[in-house]
């Protein structure tokens, strides 16, 4: 059997800075500060202090709208992926998303 195994761990994007995005009770996505770099392939993020919701489809997520990403959980997502990606707060209290940017 052989296996061709590469970039088992993820490299920073270079000149890229974390994001942290406020989420609150208006519609906002991770790219409204700008751009994720060129070289950007994933963003790793994680949700911090309260559940949000998010939708992928160019719908406004709403408290019955979206899927619920929760509190104290990361995920990897591609860059595309988190570019169309809307999020509000699940509930009354306020969240933020911590993003970073990988190019592997």
């Amino acid at each position: 059997m052989n296996s061709h195994i590469t970039n088992l761990y993820p490299v920073p994007t270079p000149g890229a800075t974390d994001q942290a995005l406020a989420v609150g009770n208006s519609v906002v996505q991770l790219t409204d500060g700008g751009a994720f770099n060129s070289l950007t392939k994933y963003i790793v993020l994680d949700v911090q202090v309260a559940d949000v919701r998010v939708t992928y489809d160019g719908s406004a997520p709403t408290s019955t709208n979206g899927h619920i990403l929760f509190a104290g959980r990361s995920y990897t997502w591609a860059r595309k992926t988190a570019e169309v990606a809307k999020f509000i707060e699940d509930t009354t209290t306020d969240a933020v998303i911590h993003a970073s940017e990988f190019t592997t």
